[in-house]
Formats: structure tokens, C-alpha cells, sequence
């Protein structure tokens, strides 16, 4: 049920059902999802402990915030992890046939989500992609850092695809799998940076969620 609760809150930031900000109130997911607050309750206090939520006296428990700031923060450590998982799996020959078909299997997963137009599954599956780049790193502390900021990323993730074309972040996942398996190193850490910080400043959070919570307005 814990688990249950937090794909749910998680599903919901993905696809903007709730925004950055938002309040997220015990009583109304238990209602929601036909479950009693335990769960709900256990649920937030994991995902506060990952970011992906804040409690604060006489404000109650919110979604993260998405402010420059913010996105600045999390994009700055994703990138150093992921450029120095990149760096341990080129210098350890990571880029082999095993290596390129295991990014090349997650790649397949996210243009499948891509084409359904499953906004959420397609998070899921570039998360998945850059975590088994992480994991061709061959460091698990590594890896549990990065685990550390995945539900971040995901939702992040998710509200990039109001603001940029699934197939194109689709293309993009192909060229760092050109680039991986070229095993050039600062090449692939100039395209996981220009991936992961330069593209996602092209991409304007404060419009996509002021258009969302416009369209909420509109409909209640």
C-alpha cells in the first residue's frame, strides 16, 4: 500500500494533476485511493526524505517547488553523477554489445511510452535509461546517490514533456547511445551535460505550470 501511495503521488506531479506547491493532504488521498492514512502517511514521509515533498508548521505538506533555483540544483548533481557513471563504464569497455543493448532496450521502452503518449510511463522510462547508465558506471554508491534524486528527476521529467515533443527527447537518448558507444569520454560528457542542464533550460517550467494551474482554474 506504501508503495501504491507513492507511484500515485508520483503519477500525479508527472502528469501535472499536481503541481508544484501544491498541498497534499493526508485525509483526501486516503479518500481518493480507498486506503486508510498509514500508508499515505508512510508514503510522504519517504518521499519528504527525497525532496519530492516539504513539510512546514501551519503550511502542511507540498509538492516540491520547480523554481530555477531548484531545478539548477537537482540538474547540477544529476549531471556530475551521471558524467562520472559515463567516465567508469567507457573506461571499464562498458560500451561493449551487452552495454549498448541494455541503453538501447530502455531507449525502446521510453519511444514505446512516446508513441501511447503516456506521459508518466514515458518518465518512468527515461529515468530507467539513465539509471542503467548509471549502473554500467559500475559504483553502487554512485547508483544510490542518483536513486537518491529518481523521483525528482522523474517528475521533472514528466513536465518537460509539456514543454518539448516526446519523439524528441526520444532523439535525443539516440545520440548519447551514438556517443557511448564511440567511447569518446569528453564527448559523451559534453552530450549528457548539454542533455541533461543546457536542453532542459530551454525549457520554460514557470509557463508550463502557470498554464496548468490556469486550465485547473478554469474548470472548477
Amino acid at each position: 500500500m506504501v508503495d501504491h501511495a507513492v507511484a500515485a503521488i508520483i503519477a500525479g506531479a508527472t502528469r501535472g494533476a499536481i503541481l508544484p506547491g501544491d498541498r497534499i493532504v493526508e485525509a483526501e488521498l486516503a479518500r481518493e485511493m480507498g486506503i486508510s492514512r498509514v500508508p499515505i502517511r508512510e508514503a510522504l514521509r519517504i518521499l519528504e526524505s527525497q525532496g519530492v515533498v516539504t513539510s512546514e508548521p501551519y503550511k502542511g505538506i507540498r509538492l516540491m517547488e520547480v523554481s530555477h533555483a531548484r531545478l539548477e540544483q537537482v540538474l547540477d548533481v544529476r549531471s556530475s553523477l551521471e558524467i562520472l557513471a559515463a567516465r567508469r563504464a567507457l573506461e571499464a569497455g562498458r560500451n561493449d554489445k551487452a552495454g549498448l543493448a541494455t541503453l538501447r532496450t530502455a531507449r525502446d521502452e521510453l519511444d514505446v511510452a512516446a508513441k501511447r503518449r503516456d506521459v508518466y510511463g514515458f518518465a518512468l522510462a527515461d529515468a530507467a535509461f539513465h539509471r542503467a547508465l548509471c549502473v554500467l558506471g559500475g559504483n553502487p554508491v554512485l547508483s544510490m546517490l542518483w536513486e537518491s534524486l529518481a523521483r525528482q528527476v522523474t517528475i521533472i521529467g514528466g513536465l518537460a514533456t509539456l514543454g518539448k515533443p516526446m519523439p524528441a527527447i526520444v532523439k535525443e537518448h539516440d545520440l548519447l547511445i551514438k556517443v557511448f558507444a564511440r567511447g569518446d569520454i569528453d564527448e559523451m560528457s559534453r552530450e549528457l551535460h548539454e542533455h541533461i542542464v543546457v536542453m532542459s533550460r530551454d525549457i520554460d517550467f514557470d509557463t508550463i505550470i502557470a498554464e496548468r494551474i490556469e486550465e485547473r482554474r478554469r474548470k472548477v
